[in-house]
């Protein structure tokens, strides 16, 4: 069984992240960790503490 092969667990898999990508990615909805969010930002330049 190679990855892209037509098989049952593939074509559910298309279809959740079908379903993912235009109700959740299109809209900004924030799938990792709460604390990732804010990662790497710079506070101290838009004055939040």
């Amino acid at each position: 069984m190679t990855l892209l092969e037509d098989s049952e667990a593939n074509h559910m898999i298309k279809l959740i992240f079908k379903w993912v990508y235009w109700n959740l990615l299109l809209k900004g909805v924030w799938l990792g960790y709460p604390q990732l969010q804010m990662e790497g930002k710079r506070l101290d330049m838009i004055g939040k503490k």
